[in-house]
């Protein structure tokens, strides 16, 4: 893999993939980055022994500070064109993950960084950990309607408006970050949760994603009705009656995958 983003899965946690954004010294978004996020994001789909992703950043001074803004000072529209569609492939790549996501943010998480983090299921935080929507400052205008599927309103249009980190701690309020510690901590409590949502079963795991996203903006009704149809699915799993006799027989399932 390009090294400015690296896979790794240890046989000390099965199932889980770490991907880690190496691009010294903040982890910008170049467009190369945005690029290759987007392809190992998409082909989780057909990856089955991978059951859970890991999302961090290299070093310590940032998880993603954000776009390049060398490369902003220098765009052309086509390159502006070709940012933006980037980041939008990347976007909804990390959404739509086939597994779930744990974000382990390291350091700032700036602009694109913020709305990557957004983007995955569960954000664990250290505690040198900030986030910003300083896009105002840097002559370009986006990423608040990512950040308004996870924060108050009022919320988002003070970030977008005035440029200004928050800490973790902050964001934990609102229930957006899940977990802040100790940045010594910060990788193995991320593979602490990862490791039980590989224990579970990588099929059933996999359809309770897919539901969770599709149902995301539904009305109830017609989410609760999506929801059936993804039971029903379920139900037709060998894995689906594994775990209800796992739980009678009082011991640790046995997945199919």
């Amino acid at each position: 893999m390009d090294g400015n983003v690296r896979e790794d899965m240890s046989d000390a946690h099965p199932g889980v993939l770490l991907i880690t954004i190496d691009r010294p010294p903040v982890n910008a978004m170049s467009v190369d980055v945005y690029r290759l996020l987007s392809e190992i994001f998409e082909g989780i789909e057909n990856r089955p022994e991978v059951h859970v992703v890991i999302l961090t950043g290299a070093g310590d001074r940032a998880f993603i500070a954000g776009a390049d803004t060398k490369a902003l000072s220098q765009r052309t529209p086509e390159m502006a064109r070709t940012r933006l569609q980037g980041s939008r492939r990347t976007y909804r790549a990390v959404q739509e993950c086939a597994v779930p996501v744990v974000a382990a943010i390291n350091g700032p998480a700036m602009g694109a960084g913020f709305i990557i983090a957004a983007q995955c299921n569960i954000l664990i935080a250290a505690d040198t950990a900030t986030f910003a929507l300083p896009e105002i400052n840097v002559g370009v205008l986006g990423g608040s309607v990512h950040i308004g599927r996870v924060l108050p309103r009022k919320v988002v249009e003070y970030m977008a408006l005035t440029g200004e980190r928050v800490d973790a701690s902050y964001l934990e309020r609102f229930g957006v970050v899940h977990q802040v510690v100790p940045k010594c901590d910060l990788l193995a409590t991320a593979y602490q949760v990862a490791d039980s949502l590989a224990a579970k079963s990588p099929v059933l795991m996999r359809l309770r994603k897919e539901s969770l996203r599709l149902t995301a903006e539904l009305p109830l009704a017609e989410g609760y009705r999506v929801e059936q149809l993804y039971t029903t699915i379920g139900n037709a799993s060998p894995d689906a009656k594994e775990a209800a006799r796992a739980i009678v027989e009082h011991r640790a399932p046995r997945w199919e995958q």
